[in-house]
């Protein structure tokens, strides 16, 4: 399954952490039976199976069997937990995409009784499939982008097969592109990334990298300007050499590595082609 990139909503993540979690999200209260979800546990008699479905952990409860259930984290730690209405036989519990890795205990309990203990893996595993220029895929691109953002913009695709979503947070090109990214976009703390919500050609953020899915992740920094490029050609010669770097929120980086050629006979006619990952 591919989905474009999704921007993640600020107060997704903070309510993450809250001790209180409700059974809905605004504006996603339906959950899905996608068979594309990560299955984290087989389930027992009463906590029948646990899966995560986006950033939410999904659990098949036996009905009117436990009035709460509380998901302890690596360390020990209450990271949520959420009260059973009677009738209630599927429930989720907001994980977000910055939490602790590792494996956590979710514990059904009635009446403060434990009743039942499952074990649930939390982690996320990124693959960088495919760097592709915009301007050979311009059907790729988000709606309403700019022809000048088509001919300078990248694609990367990103899957994640772990158990646990993550975000994206940065997103950096470095050695002989055009236009490689500025220290500066660091300082200034900027992603990168194009946020399909802004109507000002904004940063995103940070663009959730849900579990099981895969998601086009678009450049916001012109790396491949058609006006920097006639002016590499005469400065790299035929053929260079650069990095596709994707920050997240667990603070692990993944990278690509491509060729890029220069190909023309001059500064004013000049065009390019990139081969990889190597």
């Amino acid at each position: 399954m591919t989905i474009q990139q999704t921007p993640l909503d600020r107060r997704t993540v903070l309510g993450s952490i809250l001790v209180g979690i409700t059974t809905g999200l605004a504006g996603c209260s339906a959950l899905s039976d996608s068979d594309d979800a990560p299955s984290t546990d087989s389930g027992g008699e009463i906590i029948q199976s646990v899966a995560v479905e986006g950033v939410e952990l999904v659990v098949e409860l036996e009905r009117d069997a436990v009035d709460q259930l509380n998901l302890i984290d690596p360390s020990g730690e209450l990271f949520a937990h959420q009260m059973i209405e009677s009738g209630v036989s599927r429930t989720m519990l907001e994980i977000g995409t910055d939490y602790p890795v590792g494996e956590y205990e979710l514990i059904g309990l009635a009446d403060e009784e434990t009743v039942e203990t499952t074990s649930v893996t939390l982690e996320p595993d990124l693959e960088l499939t495919e760097l592709r220029l915009a301007r050979d895929y311009p059907e790729e691109m988000y709606e309403g982008a700019r022809d000048s953002s088509t001919e300078a913009e990248a694609i990367l695709t990103v899957t994640n097969r772990g158990t646990g979503p993550t975000a994206a947070t940065a997103l950096r090109f470095e050695g002989d592109v055009p236009f490689p990214s500025h220290e500066s976009y660091d300082e200034a703390g900027e992603s990168g990334i194009h946020d399909p919500e802004s109507d000002f050609g904004a940063d995103a953020e940070s663009i959730a990298l849900p579990a099981g899915e895969t998601v086009l992740i678009y450049s916001n920094t012109l790396p491949f300007s058609p006006a920097s490029t006639r002016s590499k050609c005469d400065s790299i010669g035929r053929d260079g050499q650069f990095t596709v770097r994707l920050s997240t929120s667990h603070a692990t980086d993944h990278s690509l590595d491509y060729v890029i050629h220069y190909l023309g006979t001059g500064p004013d006619d000049c065009e390019i082609e990139i081969e990889g990952p190597l």
